[in-house]
């Protein structure tokens, strides 16, 4: 068993990315891309998202702060502290910050991703 504190938490949800990173992922276990669990605190910059992605195992983000979207093929809808964001295994879609705020969000995911032209390789751990 572990607890990351709420005051930790709060602390990483402040980290914003500095310099050309779009979004930086504070790991709190993994990522190990497999059966187990992958979670992380995710900040992102005022407008920065994800490249369109699929989660093998799913996805859930709990938005910590700021404001931001979801999108997948067919909408995309802004989310807000205290959402909670549920994609299924294998959809397409993205997520990011409202070009006017920061986003912070805690995501849970299992089973690695894949990036659309990336041949069926998970990757080393998409927020």
């Amino acid at each position: 068993m572990k607890i990351v504190r709420a005051d930790e938490v709060a602390d990483l949800a402040g980290k914003v990315p500095e310099g050309e990173a779009a979004l930086e992922v504070h790991w709190l276990e993994g990522p190990v891309n497999a059966d187990r669990l992958d979670v992380g605190v995710v900040t992102v910059v005022p407008g920065g998202a994800t490249p369109p992605h699929v989660h093998l195992g799913g996805q859930v983000i709990v938005v910590i702060s700021g404001e931001g979207f979801v999108a997948n093929g067919a909408e995309r809808l802004a989310v807000h502290a205290g959402d909670v964001v549920i994609t299924p295994p294998g959809e397409l879609h993205t997520h990011g910050a409202a070009a006017g705020s920061h986003l912070a969000h805690l995501t849970v995911t299992t089973a690695g991703y894949e990036l659309p032209g990336s041949e069926g390789a998970p990757g080393p751990g998409l927020p």
